[in-house]
């Protein structure tokens, strides 16, 4: 009872508020000022986002690119640091090493001053160690006294060790054997100094070779580890808020440094190279690292160069969006609000004249025809209220006229269109099939309608000439619908190479060597068959190979299949190899001689089709 009530009253309602023409003025102006409002704010909304998302991008950037020069002078400064032991005071360390090294003729080292020259080398080495705050530890390797020389922040003094072979060490070849005679190690790979686990507070350590001059061998080096500090002087704590993530690759593109320990996994640091284009000096990227999305922004002037990558998490990246989001919808609910209001005002303005005519017309229907609108002005209103006036007056002489009026009705035959199905049709009604498919939880039979729907579209679109990977778009529908009916005994790979995706093929030429092979293996044998897709550049040419591990066929049925693709007559033979016979035709035609196929088979083995065009593309393209 009570939404029966509810019912006529809202009915009521909305025939009162529709009876009035200043309402519907008003609905219909709000309407459009609101579309027009709303498309204004989106139209803002998207434009800063873009704005706000490039700047960010941009900001980054030039913050990864001090990071990663304030970086490099700091190799640099370590650079000269190590060569502070060899510019002693009169040389004084080389000339020990020199002594070390020193065998007389029967193959004895000498001993010169060993006490003293071991003093010498522990005070150059606690001097060295005391100059900066960010050394961790200093270490000296004299590899023909198999000894070495250490100092630490666990510890004051200078201790020794004896009898210590690091020659096969991967640090200490690197270092003896480099352009420069130095090797970078980072803090993140186990050090082979270390007696005891690796230190977490090391960064990375400069490993410089002290060589003899003259015959290019090393006499020591000196390894040294610095600390974290480098970061705290590079403003990292201040750029790396709300979890972002700073990786640092060295000119090996091997991982040097993560602020995130977890980034060290082989997998996660494969993955954000491999976003990187070489190309690009900066760029930016999305990835998923960790089950985390990011926005990965990275900077890498040349490949000879150290690389920075910030990791910047997206949900921090959508909360601007939301913050922006937020103020457009405030702004855009305020500005039609007030608009709304405005054409209301506005609109009962323009319809009082109406209302007052309306008024007057009341009375006439009640029998009073001696009245007049009064309406001033000289729009339409006025035209109408003086076209009213004149209008009662003849009614007033008429009124004792009778009259019939006669209406005549009118009718219209509507001729239905013939519905011509068409393949866009067709097309359209695939795609609707699938849409119910899905909405039913068909999954497996939406993705077969679409794939078939894709291909069917991909057949009739026009265009001699496609690239290759839309041909190989095209292949894997393709095949998504020979998997759902041959399942398991259907194996497909393809290979691309560097430079192909982008070349231009003609149009279903791949697609007829692979259905030829799903022909002739598939349904004539009960095994499993793979397929290969190979294409590749060689010189000047373009090579696609289709491959299958089919029956294959003798070499007497190999050779007549090339005489039948070869005879100039084949349209007026049999339909079978038809289109091996027509994608042959086609090539000859739009390549003249540049272009061939080729067929190679063993019995029991398979089939190897291939495809040869030229790089130039159509002749007269």
């Amino acid at each position: 009872m009570i939404l029966k009530m509810f019912d006529k009253w809202l009915r009521e309602a909305y025939a009162s508020f529709a009876g009035r023409l200043a309402n519907k003025l008003a609905l219909i102006f709000s309407l459009i000022v609101s579309v027009f409002i709303i498309a204004l704010i989106m139209i803002s909304y998207f434009r800063t986002i873009d704005i706000l998302t490039n700047d960010f991008i941009e900001n980054n950037k030039s913050i990864l690119k001090l990071v990663r020069q304030s970086f490099d002078s700091y190799i640099q400064e370590i650079d000269e640091l190590s060569l502070t032991l060899r510019k002693d005071e009169g040389d004084r360390i080389i000339e020990i090493l020199l002594e070390d090294s020193f065998e007389d003729s029967n193959g004895h080292r000498e001993d010169f001053n060993s006490y003293q020259n071991d003093k010498y080398i522990q005070n150059q080495l606690q001097y060295l160690f005391s100059s900066r705050q960010d050394i961790e530890e200093v270490r000296l390797y004299i590899p023909s006294r198999r000894k070495e020389f250490y100092i630490s922040r666990s510890y004051a003094n200078v201790r020794v060790d004896h009898d210590v072979d690091k020659q096969n060490a991967e640090w200490y070849k690197n270092a003896t054997t480099g352009k420069f005679f130095r090797y970078i190690e980072s803090g993140l790979k186990k050090s082979d100094n270390a007696a005891e686990p690796q230190n977490d507070r090391v960064f990375f350590t400069f490993h410089r070779a002290l060589i003899n001059i003259v015959n290019q061998k090393a006499l020591a080096v000196v390894s040294i580890s610095f600390n974290h500090s480098i970061m705290e002087k590079i403003n990292w704590n201040e750029y790396g808020q709300n979890g972002e993530v700073l990786c640092i690759y060295d000119r090996d593109r091997q991982l040097f440094y993560s602020s995130d320990s977890g980034m060290a996994n082989t997998d996660e640091v494969n993955r954000l190279l491999n976003g990187i284009n070489g190309d690009a000096a900066s760029g930016s990227f999305l990835v998923k690292m960790n089950r985390k999305n990011y926005l990965a922004v990275y900077n890498a002037p040349d490949e000879s160069q150290w690389m920075t990558v910030k990791l910047i998490p997206v949900d921090m990246l959508n909360q601007k969006v939301r913050q922006v989001r937020d103020i457009s919808l405030l702004i855009g609910t305020v500005f039609i609000i007030l608009f709304v209001a405005l054409v209301i005002f506005i609109s009962n303005i323009i319809t009082g004249s109406l209302h007052k005519l309306s008024r007057q017309m009341d009375k006439v229907g009640k029998g009073n025809f001696k009245i007049k609108a009064d309406v001033t002005g000289n729009d339409e209103i006025a035209q109408l209220a003086g076209k009213f006036n004149f209008m009662v007056e003849q009614i007033n002489e008429l009124i004792n006229e009778k009259y019939i009026a006669k209406i005549s009705e009118k009718t219209a035959q509507l001729k239905a269109l013939e519905a011509q199905i068409n393949p866009h049709f067709l097309y359209n009604s695939l795609q609707a099939i699938a849409s119910k498919a899905v909405l039913s939880g068909n999954k497996d039979i939406s993705r077969m309608i679409e794939a078939l729907a894709h291909n069917f579209r991909y057949c009739i679109k026009g265009g001699d000439l496609v690239r290759f990977s839309d041909e190989i778009e095209h292949i894997n529908n393709y095949l998504i619908l020979h998997k759902a009916r041959y399942e398991d005994r259907l194996s497909v790979e393809v290979i691309v190479e560097d430079g192909t995706p982008d070349v231009r093929i003609p149009k279903l030429s791949i697609h007829t060597l692979v259905e030829n092979s799903i022909k002739h293996c598939l349904e004539q044998s009960a095994r499993v068959i793979s397929i290969k897709i190979h294409t590749y550049i060689d010189d000047d040419k373009i090579i696609i190979k289709v491959m299958d591990n089919g029956p294959g066929m003798t070499e007497e049925r190999l050779q007549e299949i090339k005489n039948e693709l070869n005879d100039g007559k084949w349209i007026e033979g049999s339909n079978e190899r038809i289109g091996l016979k027509n994608l042959n035709a086609r090539l000859k035609l739009m390549y003249d001689n540049d272009a061939s196929l080729e067929l190679t088979s063993r019995l029991n083995e398979g089939t190897e089709t291939s495809i040869i065009l030229p790089m130039y593309g159509k002749k007269g393209a």
